[in-house]
């Protein structure tokens, strides 16, 4: 008869299948399918940090939280490692890590996966944006990342994250402000409602010249949207229609989104003219627009 006591102890690990699903369901915040991986403990000093980790900052009263619930229980969820030249690298749970040297633990558990340099990416990327803690810029770092490295589209994007495409557009908006107004809104003096009313200003001093001035006085986003409306030189506007948007525009246009994966504006002039504006967000995303559009012009 066995002597249970002398049998090794096999836990169940947490996998990450359920860290990004296809992009019909959302997927969930953390890692936390049940699948028959073994936990195993390492050394704290045996684990690195992942090199592409998109958080720059944290929160240290979130850290200090953390870090007391580790003390008190102990890590919960194990930290999912992937071995690379002798030294094990942290794909998902760098903050338990390194509340696990600040709770002075000497070791940790683990569970070691094989996972590509691409998968780490996402993986680092996608935990992030779901943890909901990066700061505004971060975030949108992340989701540019996401496009050039993956070659995801903002639908897509927002599938795999969980968000709405609005809020991936939204967030990549900010990258076009200029450096000084980006740290502005990455250390939170200002919001990122803000930063998109400053997008109206296109050039980078006077950017960064009415963003000092809505920090020094405290602005609300609707006070500085009054301020550059008095403050911006007038500009010439081109007549708007006034009859309700044609049907069949409104139909192109969305046709034109779905195809080139982008937002798409149709802005109507008179006498039947007018011209179509296209966004982009990178280098890699307009070679994709344009390959798109070439390649299907060269097919008719």
């Amino acid at each position: 008869m066995e002597n249970k006591k002398d049998l090794p102890r096999r836990a169940l690990g947490k996998g990450l299948s359920s860290l990004i699903r296809p992009p019909s369901t959302p997927p969930p915040r953390e890692e936390i399918e049940a699948r028959d991986l073994p936990v195993t403990t390492l050394p704290h000093g045996a684990l690195r940090p992942n090199p592409l980790q998109p958080r720059k900052t944290r929160e240290p009263h979130h850290m200090e939280e953390l870090t007391q619930s580790i003390k008190e229980h102990g890590i919960i969820q194990p930290i999912v490692v992937r071995l690379k030249d002798g030294y094990y690298e942290i794909v998902a749970g760098e903050r338990r890590w390194r509340a696990a040297h600040k709770a002075n633990l000497t070791h940790v558990p683990v569970v070691v996966q094989e996972v590509s340099d691409e998968r780490l990416l996402e993986i680092a990327l996608v935990e992030n944006i779901q943890r909901e803690d990066l700061n505004p810029i971060e975030l949108a770092m992340a989701y540019k990342t996401l496009a050039e490295t993956l070659r995801l589209n903002h639908d897509e994007i927002a599938s795999r994250t969980g968000k709405d495409r609005s809020s991936v557009t939204n967030a990549l908006r900010l990258l076009q402000l200029s450096p000084a107004v980006m740290t502005m809104v990455s250390t939170g003096a200002l919001s990122p409602g803000h930063g998109r009313v400053l997008l109206r200003i296109e050039e980078p001093a006077r950017q960064r010249d009415v963003a000092g001035r809505a920090c020094d006085g405290k602005m609300t986003v609707r006070q500085l949207e009054d301020y550059i409306g008095v403050a911006q030189p007038k500009k010439s506007r081109e007549p708007k229609p006034e009859a309700a948007p044609d049907p069949n525009v409104k139909a192109a246009i969305s046709h034109l989104e779905q195809a080139l994966g982008t937002k798409v504006r149709v802005v109507e002039k008179t006498q039947g003219k007018g011209r179509i504006e296209i966004d982009y967000y990178s280098v890699d995303d307009l070679n994709r627009i344009y390959e798109l559009i070439a390649g299907d012009a060269e097919l008719r």
